[in-house]
């Protein structure tokens, strides 16, 4: 068995980036725009090279972002929310169509703003919590405090816990294994005391268990 591989035509580097660039130009037409309206990110580029007294080539980081950028951003974002979660003032207080759909995203950056974005969709006030960060030497904690607040590790709460009524939540800690009270436990909530939350479990064994 052969292959005339002659008939294969070839793909260049600029014939990828031509199909990357239309391909962006059919989502930002679909939208009301066009790939015209932005700067030449492309042959920028280039005019952004400069060369030291060590005769070394370097880019320059700075971005610029103007207000259309971040208009457009947040237009994406409601775009996105939309086509996930349709008719959301209608079906937000059932519990398997909040569960049931997922943005995913690269970073935990982009998580936060989409979870800010989601829970201000909800319509009931919302309730912050409040963590005490506490250094291990009393004598830091006047200049470590603001700076503990400003960091958000894995498997932690963050410093303020923002929540809503009917807003998903995943529980942290093991609290009680033969209730269902685990680590990773999909929770809907539904009240709010000064030290307590009143939730239901969504999904597993245990669901509807409140």
């Amino acid at each position: 068995m052969s292959e005339d591989f002659k008939t294969i035509s070839n793909v260049t580097k600029n014939d990828i980036q031509q199909l990357v660039l239309n391909h962006i130009n059919e989502v930002l037409l679909s939208m009301g725009h066009n790939i015209n309206e932005f700067k030449d990110i492309f042959g920028n580029v280039s005019s952004s090279r400069t060369i030291n007294e060590a005769k070394e080539i370097y880019f320059e980081r700075n971005i610029i972002v103007s207000e259309e950028d971040i208009l457009l951003q947040r237009k994406l974002n409601n775009l996105l929310f939309n086509v996930t979660y349709p008719d959301f003032h209608t079906f937000y207080s059932n519990p398997s169509f909040i569960t049931s759909r997922i943005i995913l995203t690269t970073k935990n950056d982009f998580v936060d703003e989409i979870n800010d974005m989601v829970l201000h969709r909800f319509p009931d006030d919302a309730t912050v919590y409040t963590t005490i960060d506490e250094t291990i030497e009393p004598n830091d904690q006047c200049q470590f405090e603001d700076f503990l607040h400003t960091l958000h590790p894995a498997n932690l709460p963050p410093y303020r816990l923002t929540l809503k009524k009917y807003c998903p939540s995943i529980l942290l800690r093991n609290l009680n294994l033969t209730e269902g009270l685990c680590n990773g436990t999909r929770l809907i909530c539904h009240d709010f005391k000064s030290h307590v939350i009143s939730a239901t479990i969504s999904s597993g064994d245990f669901k509807n268990k409140h």
